[in-house]
């Protein structure tokens, strides 16, 4: 899977199933609910094999302090998810 992070914006693409999205969100909506972050949820995708799987993108009422930045980067790490940090990528 991949992680498209900046900070108004995450992005969680090719995930294989609909369920590793759901575990994910579980992960990182509390952090986003409590902080007022008022996250907004799209899902796209297909089960099919090849044409990049199921996708998420969380649009965000503010931005993310740099405290979450990080603690949202982290958890998604550690679910073994590469990270593409757009914000550097614009710099």
């Amino acid at each position: 899977m991949i992680g498209r992070l900046s900070k108004n914006k995450i992005i969680i693409q090719e995930a294989w199933t609909q369920y590793d999205i759901r575990d994910i969100l579980d992960d990182i909506n509390p952090i986003l609910v409590s902080k007022g972050y008022s996250p907004t949820y799209f899902f796209e995708g297909t089960p099919v094999l090849g044409v990049g799987g199921f996708s998420v993108i969380i649009k965000l009422a503010k931005e993310l302090t740099d405290a979450d930045y990080r603690v949202i980067k982290r958890i998604l790490l550690l679910r073994n998810i590469k990270i593409v940090e757009e914000d550097k990528l614009e710099a």
